[in-house]
């Protein structure tokens, strides 16, 4: 399905990988008559764009389309984690959320010309039901497989959420005093271990994901 050429809502996440740093999602609604326009401000699949880049395209992209943004923090996504919450569900809930304030956010004309939502598919439509007991406009999402390179709608939310992932990793970056590394690498659990033997645990803690295997490997370089 050519999903550019209909009204779509997009949805995707970014920093959901990373140890250290916030998760982010977005949904952002591109309706076909301003797909020429996103071709031109070099909207693509992020994968594909330099972080500069991104951040430039975000900078337009947030001018041009209605887009809803969340930023869940570590604390955050620790305590639901701790509730019992998956990632799965954590996702699954973001989303809907933001897509339904995107829905909120057009007039009516807008929302009721919405033809599509796409996400990048993280799991199966019943694991999503099972997650969000009442999704918005069920019938009118697709889940796919490397979204972003299918929807220019699911791209520029792409963009916005990784955009400000990099933001509030450059603020991590300067409150550290140090270069933060992303992912979860060896690198990283060598990071971390040094800065848990400076500040304590806690403190690495309050600024990564608990729940990743980062963190047993981190207390095993600290012993």
């Amino acid at each position: 399905m050519n999903y550019d050429e209909y009204n779509t809502i997009g949805s995707d996440e970014a920093g959901v990988g990373d140890y250290f740093g916030p998760m982010t999602v977005c949904a952002a609604y591109v309706p076909k008559d301003k797909i020429a326009l996103l071709k031109e401000l070099g909207v693509k699949d992020s994968k594909n764009l330099s972080n500069n880049t991104v951040i430039k395209i975000a900078g337009d992209l947030i001018h041009t389309v209605t887009y809803s943004l969340v930023v869940l923090d570590n604390p955050s996504y620790n305590k639901k984690i701790d509730e019992g919450w998956n990632i799965v569900k954590l996702k699954a809930v973001l989303h809907d959320h933001c897509i339904r304030n995107v829905h909120d956010k057009l007039d009516e004309d807008e929302r009721g010309n919405i033809e599509k939502i796409v996400i990048d598919q993280f799991t199966t439509l019943n694991a999503y039901n099972k997650y969000v007991p009442d999704p918005f406009m069920i019938e009118k999402i697709h889940q796919e497989t490397k979204a972003e390179s299918k929807s220019l709608a699911v791209a520029a939310a792409s963009i916005i959420a990784r955009a400000k992932y990099l933001e509030q990793m450059a603020n991590l970056d300067k409150t550290l005093k140090d270069k933060v590394p992303r992912g979860a690498s060896k690198q990283v659990d060598a990071f971390a271990a040094r800065l848990a033997k400076k500040h304590g645990m806690d403190y690495v803690d309050s600024l990564t994901k608990k729940h990743f295997k980062t963190r047993e490997k981190v207390q095993a370089l600290l012993k």
